[in-house]
């Protein structure tokens, strides 16, 4: 039976799975997005425009919380999805669960003999501590060399310079993050009309800041005030 929209879930609105990678749920907004916009004839000719525009903010609405891996465990927690461990390795699976087999049976002096030579082996081994592992070394923060001001505030232009300046590119700012290299794309060029809602965006913000070794706090606060006063001449 077809569910309204506002009785699905968020993975049912993007109609991916609930182990969906970060880029599989990128694409499936990118595809919503193409036939949900003002622009697409599909949706227009068969939605009226409040069905059409309820309908697509549904979708950015899926897409802010699923995209960020904070707010997405959040919202597993709350729909009682469980949290899976990372899979093993298919070799050490192997070895756990294949028993030890022997090609013959071995005899009563056979065991008798094997017992006595492990002991003896045992008995003789010089006792010494176990060596500790070898300690991994501690990656160093990042910190870029471009600072905001005093009086600055932060731009998509100031996170684009400080980003190169430490050499990244955005997918690195992705895998690090886990935010979408397209929404990078849009927090760097001032996407207005594709940027999300103001929590979501202070969260971004405050990822992106903290993988450049910038000021956190100054950059996400400055940067939506900027792109409060670009909504707002935006749609005067």
């Amino acid at each position: 039976m077809f569910r309204r929209l506002s009785e699905q879930d968020f993975y049912q609105v993007l109609e991916v799975g609930y182990d969906a990678s970060p880029e599989e749920i990128q694409s499936a907004y990118e595809d919503a997005r193409e036939i949900y916009s003002h622009e697409a004839l599909v949706s227009v000719s068969i939605l009226s425009e409040p069905e059409r525009r309820r309908t697509y903010e549904r979708i950015a609405e899926a897409y802010q919380t699923l995209i960020a891996e904070d707010s997405r465990r959040l919202y597993d927690e709350s729909l009682g999805i469980p949290r899976k461990s990372p899979p093993r390795s298919r070799m050490a699976a192997e070895r756990q669960e294949t028993p030890l087999i022997l090609s013959s049976p071995l005899n009563p002096l056979d065991v008798q003999s094997l017992t006595e030579a492990l002991n003896q082996t045992e008995d003789t081994r010089p006792a010494s501590a176990p060596e500790p592992p070898p300690e991994r070394p501690t990656a160093e923060p990042r910190k870029s060399p471009l600072q905001l001001g005093l009086t600055e505030e932060a731009t998509g232009e100031f996170l684009r310079l400080a980003r190169e300046a430490l050499g990244l590119d955005l997918s690195t700012i992705s895998e690090e993050t886990k935010i979408g290299c397209s929404m990078l794309e849009y927090i760097e060029t001032e996407r207005v009309d594709r940027l999300p809602a103001p929590i979501y965006l202070k969260n971004f913000t405050l990822q992106i800041a903290r993988c450049l070794g910038l000021d956190e706090e100054k950059v996400a606060r400055t940067y939506l005030s900027r792109i409060r006063r670009l909504q707002t001449h935006a749609g005067a």
